[in-house]
């Protein structure tokens, strides 16, 4: 084949000559095909991949999955839990008239107590222990464990003191005189046998010296005072007025602190036969101390004095008037007659005087730690005084059966007798006794006029089925708090998510229009938006109730009144950003009309960054709730989970902080939940980011 000749120039610019022919080209795949190879992919739609990218974003999904299941469980949870009780969260529970424990402020419970975790007790420390009834004050002995008690000496009388020793002396140290001290009035029939066991110690105080003592039998006749010694020697046993004290009947028998004894004085046998007195009406134990200037401060130190009768009658009227804990005679109880004057010693075991100075030494103090069951308290079995009318109800009711027309009594076997148990509702453990005789109504067939004393389970006794347990405790109103608390969050989001969908719909619309148009309609649209946004939330508000007197009603309206303009503002921005882009310009040029330009092309494109900074908008609704309430412009005492969050913002120590912490946790997961879906959705819903990873 002929070749033929082409010219060229190289890189030096020389010029150069070949020869080609056709033979010199050659096909390197001739038996080959050439096409488009088949995409082996399948199409996948704009929301698929969307999903698809959600997906595979871990923080997303799990703030999905933290949000759906509290949303969830908001739904749910109040339907299926139970109605009755603490339970029902429309009413409160508080202590009822006839002494049944409140239920408020009850601890969060999962197991039984003494596991110490959810256990529904607490630790009580720094508590008064009451050594008489031998429990903490305040506290029944039968809710407590671990009890744990510390004794303090103190020299000072104590409400629950006990022993100690009365300094008594002599109010003036200048002359030599007699410090008296006497007790409650009584009338004695000295036909019976009255005894006096006395210990007095030597004064182990620094600063002060043994006195001479002498106790006696006194009546006070307006001022006068008629004496009659029981003590002395060589008494003449003749009765002297305090002007004519002949100071007779004075000893010196003291014990040392740690010695062991006492001395014991028949009165009715001196007064009798000695006095000749068979009886002495309004007569009073009296203590004179004799002091002596000479020493500093001549003193007795009285432990107790302790009055006896034979008479089974007299016994406990006598012992009244007995020194069996000095520390009780210190502690003066008052009470105001109805003419207004104040009985200063109408507590009977009280003693006082005109001239004796006195001080307390060595009151025995004791405070106590302990576990304290508050469920125990609260639905245990507690003795109980039950009205008849609470009686016939249970049997009315088919709880019980009792005849009562035996009259009082504390007979076991008689009381079991009367009383039979139909139903496991019935709150009775056991009857004690009866007070009062039953008379019988034929009106209302009923009985009437008598009480039972009763131990009763008090969780039978509120109409609880079984011995509740509350996971997040109870609140103030007595109210179960897990219930409460999903039964406000759930009203909380149907309101946050209806504001939220509304406010973002007509922000997207206003924004989308003021953007995309621009010019005039964009100006007079952003001047609308700075005068109803420059007008204070609260003030807005604030109007609405004066308006439509209805906390809530004023409540949304406030929220769709300006919440809409932040959704407004970012979907103008973006529509400024997109609505200048090639694709949006060759869509118009193809024909494409303003509505299809802006729902198809331009806002698809703005969606992410739109969800992202909306979606927070719910969690924001809750915290507009908890602003009202806390301003007192309302919505006080509604069930709103922001509601909540203020009532108890101000519990910041004790065992009751649970009331903020568990509904400030829920908020916090909400909260971060809601910021990690919206992220997810915010890159899902970017066009840009379609088919990466």
């Amino acid at each position: 084949m002929e070749k033929e000749k082409f010219e060229y120039l190289d890189s030096m610019s020389n010029l150069q000559e070949i020869e080609i022919s056709k033979d010199d080209f050659k096909f390197a795949q001739q038996d080959t095909k050439i096409h488009d190879i088949k995409i082996k992919s399948k199409p996948v739609t704009f929301f698929k991949d969307a999903i698809r990218r959600f997906v595979k974003n871990k923080s997303s999904v799990a703030g999905g999955a933290i949000l759906g299941l509290i949303i969830i469980s908001a739904i749910i949870g109040p339907e299926i839990m139970p109605k009755f009780g603490c339970f029902d969260v429309n009413t409160t529970h508080v202590m009822s008239a006839d002494g049944v424990k409140s239920e408020i402020y009850l601890p969060p419970k999962l197991f039984e107590a003494g596991t110490g975790f959810f256990d529904g007790t607490i630790s009580k420390s720094d508590i008064v222990f009451d050594q008489i009834a031998e429990q903490p004050v305040g506290y029944e002995i039968r809710t407590v464990s671990n009890l744990k008690k510390t004794e303090q000496y103190l020299d000072q009388a104590a409400k629950y003191g006990t022993g100690g020793f009365i300094n008594l002396t002599y109010n003036n140290l200048s002359n030599d005189e007699i410090a008296d001290f006497y007790s409650y009035k009584y009338d004695y029939d000295f036909l019976n046998d009255y005894t006096i066991e006395y210990r007095f110690i030597k004064p182990y105080v620094s600063g002060y010296k043994e006195a001479k003592y002498r106790i006696s039998l006194m009546t006070l006749s307006g001022k006068e005072k008629t004496y009659y010694p029981l003590t002395g020697n060589d008494l003449t046993y003749v009765p002297f007025t305090q002007e004519t004290d002949n100071k007779e009947g004075f000893i010196t028998t003291l014990f040392d602190k740690n010695e062991q004894g006492t001395i014991s004085i028949n009165v009715s046998e001196i007064m009798s036969t000695k006095y000749g007195i068979s009886s002495l009406e309004g007569g009073r134990i009296n203590i004179d101390v004799l002091t002596d200037r000479e020493k500093d401060k001549s003193s007795i130190f009285i432990e107790k004095l302790l009055i006896s009768s034979s008479s089974d009658t007299n016994t406990d009227s006598v012992s009244l008037r007995s020194i069996e804990y000095a520390n009780d005679c210190a502690i003066q109880e008052q009470k105001v007659s109805e003419d207004g004057k104040i009985d200063k010693v109408f507590n009977k075991k009280y003693w006082t005087s005109l001239s004796s100075s006195r001080s307390i030494h060595d009151v025995k103090f004791v405070k106590c730690s302990f576990t304290y069951d508050i469920y125990e308290d609260c639905y245990g079995v507690k003795l109980m005084k039950i009205p008849a009318f609470k009686i016939n109800e249970w049997i009315n009711t088919g709880l019980i059966t009792y005849d009562p027309t035996g009259g009082p009594t504390e007979d076991k076997e008689v009381l079991a007798s009367r009383y039979q148990s139909l139903s496991k509702k019935d709150p009775i453990v056991e009857i004690v006794r009866q007070e009062g005789n039953a008379i019988w109504n034929n009106e209302d067939k009923n009985y009437t006029g008598f009480y039972l004393y009763c131990n009763i389970s008090q969780y039978k006794y509120l109409g609880y089925p079984f011995k509740p347990k509350y996971l997040f405790g109870t609140d103030q109103y007595g109210r179960d708090y897990l219930k409460t608390i999903l039964t406000s969050l759930r009203l909380s989001l149907v309101l946050a998510f209806g504001c939220a969908l509304l406010n973002i719909l007509i922000g997207i619309v206003w924004g989308s229009i003021s953007g995309y148009f621009g010019g005039i309609v964009d100006i007079t649209m952003e001047r609308f938006c700075d005068i109803v946004s420059g007008l204070p939330s609260i003030a807005i508000i604030t109007l609405c109730l004066l308006h439509f007197k209805n906390d809530m009603l004023a409540f949304i309206i406030s929220m769709f009144m300006t919440g809409w303009m932040g959704v407004a503002g970012r979907t103008r921005t973006q529509f400024y950003r997109y609505k200048g882009r090639e694709y949006v310009l060759a869509s118009r040029t193809l024909g494409a009309r303003d509505g299809r330009l802006i729902f198809r092309h331009i806002l698809p494109n703005a969606m992410g960054t739109i969800i992202t900074s909306s979606i927070l908008m719910i969690p924001s609704v809750i915290y507009s709730e908890a602003s009202i309430a806390y301003l007192g412009l309302g919505l006080k005492g509604q069930l709103m989970f922001g509601v909540i969050l203020t009532e108890n913002s101000n519990i910041f120590q004790g065992y009751t902080m649970y009331l903020l912490i568990i509904p400030t946790i829920i908020m916090a997961f909400l909260l971060v939940s809601f910021n990690l879906f919206g992220n997810g959705l915010r890159d899902a819903f970017n066009p840009s980011l379609k088919g990466e990873d």
